[in-house]
């Protein structure tokens, strides 16, 4: 009687929300077709009269000090990623004279052994209050005159993709790192030539590299009756009505939406066709992979010391000023009370600060020894950013200790010491109990300690916590 009074009252609290949201959805879908038709009449025409795309677009070399602080923190932390991966900065541009009302931030960056560039953009809206918009594109030239190019535009493309280029564009796959790792990984599974030319360019002239690379795809909407060259302007090219009509139609709402999400779901039907899972590489950052590397052939790792001596190295590559901040170490229950080691976890967090802008970026990241797999697996980065309105609320910031460094050195008792302790002391707790896990971390008191996590017969946790320094058993 119990729960169907309470199904009844969850009915009775839930139906008017679900009603309205219904009738919210309704009301949306029977104003579309008219809301669409009013965008058509108003926007073409102004498409026709405004757009004035530039056959050569005017790409001033700035520095990173004139930057504003959201297009600098996003390629800080951008080039930051990609800098592990090989990725070397070209260059940074403003453009005014693209799109009407826009001014855009250019970074570009290339990558010599594989031949890839990539090019992070910050949209910024001068004629009306918009959000900016950002993304990142990697694009990579093949022999046979393909381009494939990856990209995370939350924002439909007006026209066509022109027949020479392959465009994935993955609006959930933020991070830099992941998204070039999808792109590398389909690059591989293509099995192309790849033309190095498109490379040495950004590296010589990353104007010129940036020109041709948007000029070619203009020049292939011309071909193709998309575009037409303006008449009083032989620099300048127009839309065709056509042309204006349809970019009209996919940017007008409710159809942007529709458009981008398909734009979503080709790329990865196309990433599916070569066995690549592209929802892998969306969502928390710390379940998402970057890169994998084999351990070393003959390695044994029974202590957190010695898989800490096999990721540092690739710590000290992704983001040279990370400190290990805890571990984490997966057991797996044995025959007879023995236990073995499945997995182990060492959380990385950084900190760094840029004083002109009074803004402190902090980031984090994990290094994962799967032993199960035989091999070192990093995360994609977690960041943070704060911001100081004034010097005075800057100095307090500052003066906070940002991190809390886990120094191995400091605490001679591993897991080797540790687990036979935990073991003794739970034993008089319970009659049987399986490991689950053992975290080491700096808790509240600045004291490092190891907790171990055990389950009884009942599936209730137990827990033992271990100085690891003394190697004696603390109280929680």
């Amino acid at each position: 009687m119990r729960r169907y009074l309470l199904f009844l009252l969850g009915i009775a609290v839930l139906l008017p929300s679900y009603a309205l949201v219904l009738l919210i959805r309704l009301f949306k879908w029977l104003i579309a077709p008219a809301a669409l038709l009013l965008q058509l009449l108003l926007r073409t025409p102004q498409a026709l009269w405004r757009v004035r795309l530039p056959l050569r677009p005017h790409l001033s070399p700035i520095q990173e000090t004139e930057l504003p602080d959201a297009a600098w923190l996003l390629f800080t932390d951008t080039t930051a990623s990609l800098t592990a991966a090989g990725f070397v900065h070209c260059a940074d541009f403003r453009n005014e004279d693209l799109i009407p009302g826009v001014r855009l931030w250019l970074r570009l960056l290339a990558q010599p052994q594989q031949g890839s560039t990539a090019l992070i953009a910050h949209i910024q809206f001068t004629a009306k209050p918009h959000r900016p918009h950002h993304f990142v594109e990697f694009s990579t030239q093949l022999q046979d005159g393909r381009m494939l190019i990856t990209n995370n535009l939350n924002m439909p493309y007006s026209l066509p993709t022109p027949a020479y280029m392959a465009r994935l564009q993955l609006k959930d796959v933020w991070d830099p790192r992941a998204l070039y790792a999808l792109h590398g990984t389909l690059l591989t599974a293509l099995a192309q030539a790849v033309d190095l030319q498109s490379v040495a360019q950004a590296l010589d002239d990353p104007a010129d590299r940036l020109i041709d690379y948007y000029n070619h795809e203009i020049q292939a909407l011309i071909a193709s009756g998309w575009l037409k060259k303006d008449r009083n302007a032989p620099d300048v090219v127009r839309l065709r009505p056509w042309a204006a009509l349809v970019g009209v139609w996919r940017q007008s709402w409710p159809l942007r939406s529709l458009y981008l999400r398909a734009a979503d779901r080709h790329a990865c039907r196309l990433l599916a066709r070569h066995g690549i899972d592209a929802c892998a590489f969306m969502g928390n950052a710390a379940a998402i992979q970057v890169e994998c590397q084999p351990l070393p052939e003959g390695i044994t790792i029974t202590t957190a010391r010695a898989g800490y001596d096999q990721v540092q190295p690739l710590a000290q590559r992704s983001a040279p000023h990370a400190v290990l901040e805890a571990v984490v170490v997966e057991l797996d229950g044995g025959p007879e009370g023995t236990t073995k080691i499945r997995e182990l976890r060492y959380s990385f967090r950084g900190c760094e600060d840029q004083a002109q802008r009074r803004l402190r970026r902090q980031y984090s990241f994990d290094i994962l020894i799967d032993l199960t797999a035989h091999q070192l697996v990093l995360t994609a980065m977690e960041r943070e950013c704060e911001q100081a309105t004034d010097p005075a609320e800057w100095d307090d910031l500052t003066a906070t200790p940002s991190l809390t460094p886990l120094v191995l050195e400091t605490w001679p008792h591993d897991l080797d010491h540790v687990l036979p302790t935990a073991k003794a002391a739970l034993a008089t707790q319970t009659a049987a109990f399986t490991l689950d896990s053992a975290s080491l971390y700096v808790n509240g008191h600045g004291v490092t300690c190891w907790q171990v996590v055990a389950w009884n017969q009942q599936d209730q946790p137990l827990y033992v916590m271990v100085d690891a320094r003394s190697g004696l058993i603390k109280d929680e």
